[in-house]
């Protein structure tokens, strides 16, 4: 397609497609075509050496290697045996007398290409010109996508790397759908040619207009432009230069030979071009939107399916915005954010490639440009959106109705979707199901990504299984409104679009204004859930995350909620750290209630000063107090938000987010301020920086208590309505780059009552996260297990909780609320002071046990371990998938020297039954390891049923265990629960290769 080979231009295509100089050169002859030649070839060497023609061989070098080809070059087709080939070149233009048979011919071509092949490989970008197609190498992953003859981006493959070849033969003999609407067959609009000249003035409209009618009767037929703005400065400078009338006809006839070149379609395809007997020319569905697999697709152009994008034009009212490719360029290293949205490699791209492709609506001239970013070794690709209106035709404003991030075309197969569900105390729990016919929502409206649903999904070839099968994880960085549709069209293909949710939304764009949209990372695992877990994990950890906290290993700390509440007076404060500090505690955490007069959640929120009645010394001494006993300090804000008894909104009610002439609702007793407002977003950064300035604190944990209702927003004017909920989140992605880059040594932690803003976004200037307000460890599990899907382990805001549970009255032994807690961060939020000395010592030993343990779990590899329960469990019950009681987990070192597992069994209403043995991943077959089990089962000493059951710790195993790699990983170990909540922890060193066991008097022993 020489149309599309040119970076620079490429226009609107309109007609049917037409063989091109590029195209044409292409060996794609079908059996009878390569037999047909083959002959005549024999025929005509047999004559040559009859005639004693010695000529007929090429030369090779001393390797006996032949001249090398272009890799562009291929069977010329005006090719007659006997005859040089016109399209030789270079060292081989002047052997030109040097006849090329067939089969030598191919086999030169090969070589040149698989030397191109090796040298275009070897970066994470390439453009193949010959077909147009763009191929990412991604890791291991193969992303490859090509510029079809209309201009379109078609979807081509995503998979396991293969290798650069020509991928369109993929849809080129699918059926044309009955009924679908195709690119009419006709030339240009009056409109539209008028418009290419509308700036010149000495340019007459009708003989422009003569011009493209000649065009067409000349060809006999439809014509085809292939680069608008060449020709429109071909056809400017033919007028403004000549005006005699036969000078125009010679620049006309000019310019048709120019299009003769580029891409017109010919009456007669020449003979070698056509099918074989007996084969009929079946027209492929490029152009026929409805079923063409996509990188983009517009509304209203013939694709009904769920579009990318949806515009409004002002002036008349239109939402059609066909695109046509019209150049792309290769950057190292990521294309930076214009509207302070965070993207993967903003503080570390090194390595990375940027694939930039702009498309354009030649008609109103909106640009469109698609956005794809690579990093070295992680099968990962990025994608995001940037939307500019360049519109030179007087249609005025653009409106945005619709703007994804990236849209996702599969071709057929049992596709199944999981995805994250929930509510408050009750998030992130993994849903399945297999996709059918018709359209999935998944999406929040609530100003936060939500409890209910989180932004990431999955989609699978296959039921999802943790360790085996196709996997697409999709994970949107993004706090606010979002929305991902999976729908199913007739022809059994599945759509994925990911992006910011279209309810209530709108964007009004100016002349050159333009509009940028979240990312989307997409990774693709051929291996199951678990390595695309570890993909999303690496990929988050070292190109998102700040590179100041890649090796933190998140202090022990106490938060004062669950204990105090809002009772935190200074005395009381150092009374509950005498026993943290004994027990190991890093970081003291003061939450609610520190602040104006907080007795309560009715006042004070937005008034950022002590309350002297708690704090008579303010934050600065109780700094002092706390820093002396050997503890950090941290403190708890919420400065997004407002009580209306408080002095801020007794100065500034406009800054609330509400309609005026309307009654406003509130959650927990607050309103929300307006974050679009910049006097807003400065006044919290302004409260924020005073506080941190104020005393030495090295913690925010950085809450959120509400969705946002009433999203109306004063400063705005009625068109720019639509733009309050993602203005909301700029807003305060501004206040964190600020405040993180203004105090860097201190440590964020995001929360929306709880788990309600848990998203990957927030994870560029708060590096944890709490996971729920329910820290009850049952319900914990679940909710870890669906978090873990895509976040690092080091990221998951978990902790010990007093016993019964304040959410669920549920009581477990500390052992198993221990091992829950070691599954993220680790922190205490109880009263200590509430323990006996006993209890108080063996929470002191597991502290000291977390030290120990914390570098494998926190910067290990993470493992979901599927196939281990009771009878009747399904094979990734243990891994989270579908209901179950018994889950497993573990986390091996990136040198396979170390690895902590952990089980817990929720009900054991299988007496009498086996649970199948529990197998392990990660590690090394030839190593051998030793098995220390920590925190055994304390049973007390009694008659049980008539039997008597001595008391004391319980092992899983009666004796120490060493063990090859490949015997936990293709063997198992027997786990046996003792009672319901019980739970098992594992620590596995490595004692060096393993050795093959000799024999010693009939025995097997290992030798030393």
């Amino acid at each position: 397609m020489a149309h599309l080979v040119d970076k620079q231009v490429a226009g609107r295509v309109v007609l049917q497609p037409a063989p091109t100089l590029e195209s044409r050169p292409r060996v794609s002859y079908s059996f009878h075509d390569l037999v047909k030649l083959e002959k005549s070839e024999k025929v005509e060497l047999a004559r040559q050496q009859s005639d004693g023609d010695k000529r007929r061989h090429p030369q090779r070098s001393r390797s006996g290697s032949r001249p090398s080809l272009k890799a562009s070059e291929a069977w010329p087709r005006d090719y007659s045996p006997g005859r040089p080939s016109p399209s030789l070149s270079g060292s081989r233009a002047s052997s030109a007398f040097h006849h090329w048979s067939f089969p030598e011919f191919l086999e030169a071509r090969a070589e040149d290409q698989s030397r191109e092949r090796e040298v275009q490989e070897s970066f994470l970008i390439s453009f193949d010109k010959t077909h147009s197609t763009f191929h990412l190498k991604a890791g291991t992953s193969h992303y490859a996508f090509c510029v079809d003859q209309y201009g379109a981006l078609e979807h081509l493959h995503y998979g396991n790397w293969v290798g650069m070849h020509d991928f369109t033969f993929l849809s080129e003999t699918d059926p044309a759908l009955t009924f679908e609407p195709a690119p009419a067959g006709t030339q240009y609009s009056m409109g539209e040619l008028l418009r290419m000249v509308e700036d010149e003035d000495d340019i007459d409209p009708q003989q422009l207009w003569s011009l493209a009618t000649n065009m067409k009767s000349e060809r006999g037929g439809d014509w085809h432009m292939a680069r608008v703005e060449n020709l429109t400065w071909r056809l400017r400078n033919m007028w403004s230069k000549n005006g005699q009338e036969a000078k125009n006809i010679g620049a006309a006839q000019r310019l048709l030979q120019f299009l003769e070149k580029s891409s017109v379609p010919l009456k007669k395809a020449p003979e070698e071009m056509r099918a074989p007997e007996g084969l009929q020319s079946v027209g492929g569905r490029q152009g026929l939107k409805g079923s063409q697999l996509l990188e983009v697709s517009e509304f209203g152009t013939g694709d009904f399916r769920t579009p990318s994008m949806d515009v409004c034009f002002r002036k008349d009212g239109s939402r059609l915005l066909p695109l046509v490719y019209k150049h792309h360029r290769v950057i190292d290293g990521i294309l930076p954010s214009t509207s302070g949205l965070p993207f993967l490699g903003r503080h570390n791209s090194q390595g990375a490639q940027s694939l930039v492709v702009d498309m354009v609506d030649t008609y109103t001239e909106v640009q469109v440009q698609l956005v794809y970013t690579v990093f070295p070794s992680i099968s990962a690709v990025s994608r995001r959106m940037v939307v500019k209106n360049s519109s030179k035709v007087g249609l005025g404003g653009v409106d945005l109705m619709k703007c994804m991030s990236a849209t996702f075309d599969f071709s057929t197969d049992d596709w199944h979707l999981l995805s994250l569900h929930g509510g408050w105390a009750n998030e992130r729990h993994i849903n399945t199901r297999r996709i059918q016919e018709g359209m999935i929502h998944l999406g929040s409206n609530r100003g936060v990504s939500s409890h209910q649903m989180n932004p990431f999904c999955v989609l699978s070839s296959g039921p999802p299984a943790e360790d085996h099968g196709q996997c697409f994880g999709f994970c949107l960085l993004y706090s606010g409104n979002w929305l991902m549709e999976v729908e199913q069209s007739q022809t059994g293909c599945v759509r994925v679009n990911v992006g910011l949710s279209n309810t209530h939304f709108s964007w009004a764009l100016g002349n050159q204004e333009s509009f940028e949209t979240p990312e989307c990372v997409c990774v693709f695992s051929d291996a199951g859930l678990g390595k695309m877990t570890r993909t999303f994990q690496h990929l988050i950890g070292e190109r998102l995350i700040a590179p100041r906290w890649h090796d933190l290993v998140c202090p022990v700390l106490i938060n004062t909620w669950e204990a105090l509440y809002f009772e935190v007076y200074h005395d009381k404060i150092l009374e509950f750290a005498k026993p943290a500090i004994e027990a190991g505690v890093e970081l003291l955490v003061l939450d609610d209630g520190w602040f104006g007069k907080r007795d309560d959640d009715t006042t004070s929120l937005g008034d950022w000063v002590e309350d002297p009645r708690k704090l008579p010394r303010g934050l600065k001494g109780l700094a002092q107090d706390v820093n002396a006993m050997g503890l950090k300090l941290g403190i708890w804000v919420e400065p997004e938000m407002v009580n209306q008894d408080s002095q801020l909104y007794r100065s500034h009610p406009e800054w609330v987010l509400h309609h005026p002439g309307r009654l406003r609702s509130e959650g927990r007793n607050q309103l929300v301020l307006d974050l679009t407002r910049r006097e807003v977003q400065d006044y919290i950064i302004d409260c924020v920086s005073q506080i941190l300035s104020s005393a030495n604190i090295e913690y925010i944990k950085w809450d959120m208590n509400r969705a946002l209702t009433d999203a109306f927003s004063a400063a705005l004017p009625p068109q720019q309505q639509g733009e309050v909920y993602h203005r909301y989140v700029l807003g305060l992605y501004r206040i964190f780059e600020v405040l993180t880059s203004s105090f860097p040594h201190v440590l964020f932690e995001s929360c929306a009552s709880g788990g309600g803003r848990f998203d990957a976004a927030l994870l560029a200037w708060c590096p944890q996260a709490w996971c729920s307000d329910n820290s009850d460890a049952f319900s914990r599990t679940r909710i870890q297990m669906g978090t873990s899907m895509w976040a690092p382990v080091r990221c998951m805001g978990a902790h010990i909780a007093a016993c019964p549970s304040h959410q669920t009255h549920r009581t477990h032994m500390l052992k198993t609320r221990f091992i829950v807690a070691l599954w993220g961060t680790f922190g205490l939020e109880l009263d200590l002071n509430k323990l006996s000395r006993e209890e108080l010592k063996e929470m002191k030993e597991l502290v000291a046990l977390r030290g120990k343990l914390c570098q494998v779990v926190l910067h290990g590899e993470y493992f979901r371990l599927p196939g281990f329960g009771y009878p009747g469990a399904s094979h990734s019950n243990s891994a989270g998938i579908g209901d179950s009681h018994v889950y497993a987990w573990m986390f091996v070192t990136p040198e396979k020297d170390r690895a902590v597992v952990s089980a817990i069994v929720f009900h054991r209403d299988t007496v009498g039954k086996f649970p199948s043995r529990l197998k392990l991943q990660g590690l090394r077959p030839d190593y051998l390891y030793s098995l220390i089990e920590h925190v055994p089962t304390t049973v007390e000493e009694g008659v049980f049923n008539g039997i008597f059951q001595p008391g004391g710790p319980q092992f899983k195993h009666r004796r120490r265990l060493m063990l090859t790699g490949a015997v936990l990983m293709e063997v198992g170990i027997p786990v046996h629960f003792n009672f319901d909540g019980d739970a098992m922890l594992l620590e596995l060193e490595v004692g060096g290769p393993s050795q093959e066991p000799k024999e010693s008097n009939g025995v097997h022993v290992l030798a030393s």
